[in-house]
């Protein structure tokens, strides 16, 4: 006679079938177990449920969690670590937050390390951190002693909540415990010094990280921001010859965070000069960097310098995105060249580069301050088209002159004209009128659109009172 099948061999095959991603064959296999008087275990439950959260399955695994009570057999911690950790990692943070007060009744299972790790790390990437708090707090008052995990979730959250002071604190604790910060640790604390503007605190842990080896390019990636966003933009110079004095290598961050900041403080000749390094060094620049440099120079009213940098960037093969062509745009305009920012239009529409609502409301804006109504009008009809809203460019001055314009040209206003005429009495407050142009567009026999009715629906809600 052969052998016959235990539960330890069933289990084994549930776990080959979770292994293969075969959920339907491994409950399967559970009824074949009972019909044979074997009744799956904790192992086979919480293998399955493992299995089934891994590949995002979450209430497929939690209807096997509650099948367990439902069949006498009490899941163990990890199986409740398992279910809150899955559900955090998905930002279901309420059902995450439900499964932990279930483990929290329950007399004969209690949260251990891990638990309390998951918590507070989901709890802090949810921005919940007054919430983590109160974890931290229940996992001292119950004697788990915190981990390496647990400390840096901590450290973490509240630097990123501006409670730096509580995570320093935490961070002295991790070190009195005999655990030591890593790299990611420390940086988050010295960032968060950087974000509530202690100076000299950033500069003593930047110290005090050094002797202890834990400085690294992106330390100094941190500082070179938090310098320039406070601007302070000589000790963030300072910081900059300070990386190569330590043998540190900048990397392409660090040149952007560099030409960004300068740029952000009006240093131009400084940031195109690092610009010249940046490239020369082989760093990899995106597009972030020459669109910062891009409004530098058109915010100083250097177009033809702004147009340069535009061109060496292509050259280089960085796709320019619409931010960066809404900057060129703003820049030809602010430098009354309106012909040159609809070539930019025009180019961005060639390079397959979507125009944005802002596209059209820069350049339609600037069309009707130098009195272009009819090139206006055309790009307000095409952006109308596109579905796109013109976000209040569109006051009574400008319709007023668009809609003066089609009439002067004994053009036949139709829908789109009448909607760019109803947004702007709206945008002015002028209610009645715009409903009365409604009342004139349906006479004429025209159909209102979606956007139409979006325009008359605001204006009903925003007057306080239905028109009659």
């Amino acid at each position: 006679m052969g052998m016959v099948p235990n539960l330890e061999t069933y289990n084994v095959l549930v776990k080959i079938y979770v292994k293969k991603n075969e959920f339907e064959k491994a409950k399967e296999l559970f009824d074949w177990m009972r019909g044979n008087g074997i009744e799956p275990d904790l192992f086979s439950y919480g293998t399955v449920i493992n299995g089934l959260v891994k590949n995002g399955k979450l209430f497929d695994g939690l209807e096997m969690f509650d099948e367990m009570f439902i069949r006498g057999i009490l899941p163990d911690v990890v199986c409740y670590n398992i279910l809150i950790d899955g559900f955090f990692k998905a930002g279901d943070f309420v059902k995450a937050v439900e499964i932990w007060e279930r483990l929290g009744r329950e007399s004969s299972v209690y949260p251990n390390v891990v638990t309390y790790n998951v918590m507070i790390n989901g709890l802090c990437k949810c921005g919940k951190f007054d919430e983590s708090l109160v974890i931290w707090d229940r996992m001292m008052k119950n004697e788990r002693r915190p981990d390496c995990f647990s400390y840096c979730s901590m450290i973490h959250g509240l630097c990123q909540s501006g409670n730096v002071e509580g995570a320093l604190k935490i961070y002295r604790a991790m070190v009195e415990s005999g655990f030591s910060p890593d790299a990611a640790t420390c940086n988050a604390l010295l960032n968060g010094f950087c974000q509530v503007g202690k100076v000299d605190d950033c500069l003593k842990f930047l110290d005090s990280m050094g002797k202890e080896g834990r400085v690294n390019v992106v330390s100094y990636n941190i500082l070179l921001k938090g310098f320039f966003d406070m601007g302070k933009v000589e000790e963030a110079i300072s910081i900059w010859e300070q990386l190569s004095n330590v043998g540190c290598s900048p990397d392409s961050r660090t040149y952007g965070i560099l030409i960004h900041g300068l740029c952000q403080n009006k240093y131009m000749s400084k940031a195109l000069s690092f610009l010249k390094e940046a490239e020369d060094q082989g760093a990899e620049l995106d597009v972030i960097v020459y669109s910062s440099l891009v409004n530098g120079l058109c915010q100083n009213r250097k177009l033809d310098e702004a147009v340069s940098v535009f061109g060496h960037m292509r050259k280089r093969g960085c796709k320019p995105n619409s931010v960066m062509y809404n900057t060129l745009i703003k820049g030809f305009i602010r430098a009354n060249k309106l012909l040159g920012a609809v070539r930019v239009l025009e180019e961005m529409k060639g390079c397959l580069c979507s125009p944005t609502v802002v596209t059209y409301n820069t350049l339609i804006s600037g069309l009707c301050a130098g009195e272009n109504f009819v090139e206006a009008y055309d790009l307000v009809k095409e952006m109308m088209g596109k579905g796109l809203k013109p976000d209040l460019v569109i006051d009574c001055e400008k319709a007023s002159g668009i809609w003066a314009q089609i009439l002067k040209n004994g053009l036949q206003p139709d829908i789109i004209s009448y909607n760019i005429a109803i947004y702007g009495l709206c945008a002015c407050n002028h209610f009645s009128h715009a409903m009365r142009l409604f009342d004139i567009a349906l006479v004429e026999g025209l159909l209102p659109t979606s956007i139409t009715w979006n325009i008359v629906v605001r204006a009903i809600l925003n007057s306080g009172s239905p028109f009659t």
